[in-house]
């Protein structure tokens, strides 16, 4: 079963757009660490299993060439948070990059303590392109997954039950492959536009 994993949102700043998400959603970041080839630096929300990783530049030099680092620059916007992607968790991902006759990546990320986490991804390219389709994830060690990092936000977040993803429904409907919980198309430009929190009572909080 193919399910959301987390989604990533720029800022200009990992402290600034720390307050931001304390400030305006109640919801407290952990520390992440340094995406060391691609420039960028992240800070980690934890929701049920799933997570916001908010990610800004690190180093300006390397981000203009990788594309996590280019995305974030083009979208980081210091007045409001801003989603640029969406990442899928999957049980087989092999499956997923032989379905869309994409390559298995291996990525990771340094810890604040120095620690090494490692996972594999298909379709960056696209996540991250001019298209902005969801991308896969399989973690090597489940028990690194972000989510379970001790947080105390001042709201009771559940789970991440929804993200609008714009663009062609039958595009996203591809890409997918199956109906993925939550993940619903808006039509008009390609991205993520919202992501809807679903709180412990029932209710939601919607961002940005």
């Amino acid at each position: 079963m193919t399910r959301i994993d987390h989604v990533l949102i720029a800022t200009t700043n990992l402290q600034h757009g720390e307050q931001q998400l304390w400030r305006g959603y109640g919801l407290q970041c952990t520390p992440g660490g340094s995406h060391l080839p691609w420039g960028t630096s992240n800070l980690i929300v934890p929701i049920g299993q799933q997570y916001l990783e908010l990610v800004a530049v690190e180093n300006a030099e390397l981000a203009s060439v990788s594309l996590l680092g280019r995305a974030v620059l083009a979208a980081a916007d210091r007045d409001r948070l801003v989603p640029i992607g969406l990442c899928l968790a999957t049980v087989d991902l092999g499956a997923v990059a032989t379905r869309l006759g994409l390559a298995v990546e291996s990525g990771s990320r340094a810890l604040a303590d120095g620690t090494q986490i490692h996972w594999t991804s298909v379709g960056l390219a696209q996540a991250f392109g001019v298209s902005h389709l969801p991308f896969f994830i399989s973690w090597e060690t489940p028990a690194q997954h972000p989510s379970s990092a001790r947080s105390d936000h001042r709201i009771s977040p559940l789970e991440i039950c929804e993200v609008e993803i714009g663009g062609s429904e039958p595009t996203l409907s591809e890409r997918l492959g199956e109906d993925v919980p939550g993940v619903r198309a808006v039509g008009g430009p390609p991205g993520v536009r919202t992501v809807t929190i679903r709180l412990v009572d029932g209710s939601e909080v919607q961002l940005p």
